[in-house]
C-alpha cells in the first residue's frame, strides 16, 4: 500500500501550475536561457561534467523538496488532530 502523504504529494504536484505564480515561470524561462548562454561554452568533457553535477543536484533538490513537504504534511495533521 502506497504511503498517503506521496499520494497527497503526487496531487499536488500534478496541479503545480494552478498554484505556481507567474514570476515562478518567468524566473524558470530566464534560467533555461542562461542555461543554453552557458552550455555553449563548455568542451565536450565540460559538457558531460555538468550534466552529471545537474543529475545530482536535481536527486537533491528533489529529494529536499519531499522531505519538506512530507514534514509539512505531518505537522499540519498534527495541528488537526
Amino acid at each position: 500500500m502506497r504511503d498517503y502523504i506521496d499520494i497527497l504529494l503526487e496531487a499536488l504536484e500534478e496541479r503545480d501550475r494552478e498554484y505556481l505564480r507567474w514570476e515562478y515561470f518567468m524566473q524558470s524561462e530566464r534560467a533555461m536561457e542562461a542555461m543554453k548562454a552557458l552550455e555553449k561554452t563548455f568542451s565536450h568533457e565540460q559538457k558531460e561534467l555538468f550534466q552529471d553535477y545537474e543529475d545530482k543536484q536535481t536527486a537533491l533538490d528533489d529529494t529536499a523538496r519531499m522531505t519538506f513537504a512530507r514534514r509539512a504534511f505531518l505537522l499540519a495533521k498534527e495541528f488537526y488532530r
